[in-house]
Formats: structure tokens, sequence, C-alpha cells
């Protein structure tokens, strides 16, 4: 019988060591997982995995337990305090999510804070109080179990690690990766302690800008009035102007590209022969959206003080203007979208880490150009080829994922490395899937009654590997400038033959727009109209020498 009791206590002991350092480390774990709950209710992707890192510093203190119970308790209040700031943004993030799939930064978000009055924030709590009572208690449940963990942890705080040869090496790892996020400003501003306050400060910087923006595109629709524009017989009943997004047409088939990257226009060029004009040297002279798009509507002269904007002239001029965007940006909201007579912003992701496409503008453009007014300006604001580029397109669209083809030989040749040649594949997939959309849009034009004319042109464009070993925006090589340029009309031939070859600027482009539109203004400037028989090239002054006949 000894021998038998003898046994069971043998066999019980691994278990019961197992269950005594599961004990000894429970004050460690229910913080970390209260954490990693609020991070994955409010995050998705990549950016779970960068908030777990950026809470680390606080499961990594609690390693080392100050000696005295006093200090000790300080200790645990600060991790609480830090740790809390993680739960509240998860749950307010994960109702956002819920409620409106948007983000607290996104412009909707943002204007609808900024526009609230105390009246309407009840209203809004009297509709959402089940999902608010859910999210509060969600942020319940996990501020309990990191409090729970550390009173424990308070109470039998661990021993601290012994410096030898592993936890050293497992110390330096994690310190690394904390280093490493904290000094990445993209992934150190999404911190909750940094990102709140600046969350605070942008919704009322942005009650500000709009008491100045608001008199602002007044002001823009008076000096549009009293130029006096007027509409000639030869304009279109509706314009539809397609803004793409770092777009660069050496990645295009219909520019020539060895990959078949836009099959969809390149049908629609065969179909509808020269009646689809395609501008073979267009450039943007900014390398970024917001002052390319503020010299596209400006005509070049964003800070002249008599200037003129786009929508404005349009709206003086009799048109009834829409704005559909699945870009979101909220300083291009209030200094273009917000003049149009119509807005809808369809993408309530801003940053690079929205995955909307761009399919979702169709139904919107498709139910503007059904609308009765009889002379209309419809924008439609891509995402397009906006980094990352993955994002850019549906999961398994990727028809270059690791091709070897002419264009991969070519990088190769040119020493690019393999990321980057990997990148390059990415973009062109995004192309592909882009083309489709912007062809969609133009045959929804075609459809339409009346006269219609259709314009396709990007803000800038993409360097991704074309002449140096990077890939993004770029201000100091041609391919961060280089964008296409092609126009359709259902009712007229534009573009004499001469402008299809000659170089195009986008800052003077308005100028075009506003003919296209049939606006006879006395701001017009033939000189720098490219469909006018007296337009001449002046070279932009750009950062590096171009040879814009390329």
């Amino acid at each position: 019988m000894t021998s038998c009791i003898h046994e069971r206590v043998v066999h019980a002991t691994p278990r019961l060591r197992a269950q005594a350092a599961l004990r000894g480390l429970a004050p460690l774990l229910l913080p970390i997982c209260a954490l990693s709950f609020a991070i994955f209710a409010g995050h998705d992707g990549t950016r779970v995995w960068q908030m777990l890192v950026l809470a680390l510093p606080i499961w990594f203190w609690l390693w080392w337990p100050c000696a005295t119970r006093g200090r000790r308790l300080a200790q645990a209040i600060v991790c609480f305090a830090a740790g809390l700031a993680f739960v509240i943004d998860g749950a307010v993030r994960g109702f956002l999510l819920a409620a409106y799939d948007a983000l607290p930064n996104s412009s909707m978000v943002l204007s609808a804070v900024a526009n609230t009055t105390g009246d309407e924030s009840m209203e809004f709590v009297s509709m959402y109080w089940r999902d608010l009572l859910a999210w509060s208690g969600f942020a319940l449940l996990c501020g309990t179990l990191l409090a729970w963990g550390l009173v424990r942890w308070w109470r039998s705080p661990p021993r601290v690690p012994e410096p030898r040869g592993w936890t050293i090496v497992l110390a330096a790892l994690i310190l690394a990766l904390i280093v490493g996020a904290f000094a990445s400003k993209p992934t150190r501003r999404h911190h909750p302690l940094l990102f709140w306050p600046q969350w605070s400060q942008d919704v009322t910087q942005l009650r500000q800008e709009w008491a100045s923006l608001g008199r602002q595109r007044s002001e823009l629709l008076a000096s549009a009035t009293a130029l006096a524009p007027t509409l000639s017989k030869n304009g279109p009943d509706t314009l539809v102007l397609v803004i793409s997004e770092s777009m660069n047409r050496s990645n295009l088939g219909s520019y020539g590209y060895q990959r078949a990257t836009s099959p969809a226009l390149s049908e629609r060029q065969r179909l509808l022969g020269g009646q689809l004009q395609v501008f073979r040297h267009a450039w943007s002279v900014n390398a970024s959206t917001v002052p390319a798009l503020r010299n596209l509507f400006y005509f070049g002269s964003p800070e002249a003080h008599s200037r003129v904007h786009l929508l404005a002239l349009a709206r003086a001029a009799g048109y009834r203007t829409f704005w559909i965007s699945n870009h979101n940006d909220l300083a291009i909201e209030q200094e273009h979208a917000r003049l149009a007579d119509s807005v809808q912003i369809l993408n309530n992701m801003p940053g690079r880490g929205s995955r909307a496409l761009d399919g979702q503008v169709l139904p919107a453009a498709r139910a503007a150009l059904a609308d009765p007014a009889p002379r209309k300006l419809i924008v439609l604001h891509m995402l397009g080829l906006h980094p990352h580029y993955r994002m850019r397109h549906p999961d398994g669209a990727s028809p270059y994922a690791h091709a070897l083809d002419r264009v991969d030989a070519r990088l190769r040749s040119e020493g690019r490395p393999a990321w980057l040649r990997e990148l390059r594949n990415d973009y062109d997939s995004a192309v592909r899937y882009h083309d489709s959309t912007v062809a969609a849009t133009l045959d929804l034009s075609r459809q339409a009654a009346g006269r219609q004319t259709w314009v396709f042109l990007s803000d800038h464009g993409q360097e991704v590997g074309h002449t140096t070993d990077r890939a993004g925006h770029s201000a100091t090589t041609p391919d961060g400038y280089r964008i296409p340029l092609m126009l359709w009309s259902s009712f007229a031939d534009p573009a004499p033959g001469q402008a299809l070859t000659a170089p195009v600027r986008g800052d003077w482009f308005g100028f075009s727009l506003a003919r296209l539109l049939g606006i006879e203004w006395r701001g017009a400037h033939p000189g720098r109209d490219v469909l006018d028989g007296r337009y001449r090239w002046q070279a932009p002054s750009l950062p590096l020498t171009i040879d814009f006949g390329t």
C-alpha cells in the first residue's frame, strides 16, 4: 500500500508542479490577456501586431517588480492606467467598426464629433444605447481582468528572471521590438496615449477650420459668380471626371507597358478608335495628393489672392456638381468636395490601412448620371493605387504574383532587389483591378442619355523600381510625376491631333476642363489649355530634370 501511495505522489508531482507554475504565471498572463482581447476587438491585420508591441512595455515591466509593497503598488497603478488606455481604445474602436465600419480618425467620425451638439449626443445615445452598453461591458470585463491580474501580481510578484543566456536574448529581442515600434512614427502614433490627445486636437482644429473654410467656400462661390461665366451650346450635358491616385501611366498596357495591366481600357480603345483620346505625355507637377489636387482645381494658382475653384466656377455657370469619393481625406473633403452640391464619401477608413475597393463608387456614379439636372459635373475620386498596393485589389486577384516575364527579367537585369520586384508585381495587380473600375465608369458615361464627356487622370505617379531601388511617392524621380490622361466625348472630337503627343501639365488642365464643360469666362487662358490651338508648353519648376516628351 505504501508503494502505491508513493507511486501516485510521484505521478501527481509533474501535474502539481505545472499547476503551481501556471498559478505563479497567472499575474503575468491575466494583464496580457486583457490587453490582447481589447486590441483584437479594435484592430485587424498587421495593426494588431503593432498594437501588441506597443503594449509590451506594460507587460515587460511586470517581470521586474519593485522590492517593497508600496513601490509595487505605484508600479501596478501606472501599469493599470496605461493598460486601461488600451482597453478603452479597443472598446471605442470596436464599437465604431461594428456600428459604422469606421475608424475614429475617419472624416465621417471626426466630422460627426466636431459637428455634434448636446441634444444630438443624447439622440445618439438613445439610438445606440444597446451597442454602447455591450461595448461598455466589454471594456469593464477587460478592465476587471487587468485589475485582477495586477492585484495578484502585487500580492505575489514573480521572481526576477536570472540573467542567463536565454533570458538575456529574450529580453534583448523584446526591447528591440519595443524600441523599433516607438521609433516608427506610423506605428507610434497609434498608441492610445498619443492617438487620443491628437484626435481631440484634430476635432478642435476641424471646428476652427470649418469656421474659416465655410467662409472660404462662400467667398469662392461669390468670386466665381462675379466672373459671370456662361455656358456655350457646345458643352456637354454631363462631364464625368475620374481622378485616380498614385497611377503611373508607365504601368498601363494602354501606354505600351509589357504587361497587359489594362485589358479593359485597351479593349475600349479598340472599340472606340480615335473617339477615346489618349494623351501620351501627361505630367503632374506635384508628387503627392493634396498639392496636386489644389493645383488642378485652382487652375495652377492655389495661393493667388483672386483664385478661382473649378467646382465653384461650374456651379456659377449652371452645373449641378457631385463629388463621389472612395478616398477618405479630411483636407480634400473640406477644401474641394464640400464645394459640390452633392457629396458622398463612401470610404470610412482613412490612410493606408483602408481596404475599400474602388468598385463601390459605381452605384453612386450611376445614380448621379440619372439625376434629372440638365447639366452635371460628376467628380469620382478613387483610392486607385494608394500604397499599400495589395490592399487595392480583391483578395486572390494577383495575376502577377511571382511572375517570371519580361518585366521581371528587366528588373533583375537592373539589379532590383527581390522585395522591390514583388512590390512591382503587387502594384501591377492593383493596376489591373483599377483598370476594370475605370473602364466601368467610361461604360456608365457611354450608356447615359444626352451629350456625355468622360475624363480620366491621376493626381500623381508612383515610383516602383522604375529608376531606383524604392517604392512609393517620389519627388526626386520622373515616375513620381508621370500620370495617365484619357478623354472621351459622345458628341465631339475635343482634342486636336497634336495635343495627344504634346506634354500636358496637371496644374494647367483645369483650363482644359473648363473648356470641356463649355464654360466661357474671363479667366480662360488659351496658352495653358492643351485643347486650344494657341497652347504653348512651359516646363514646370521641379526638383529634378525631366524629359517631358517621354
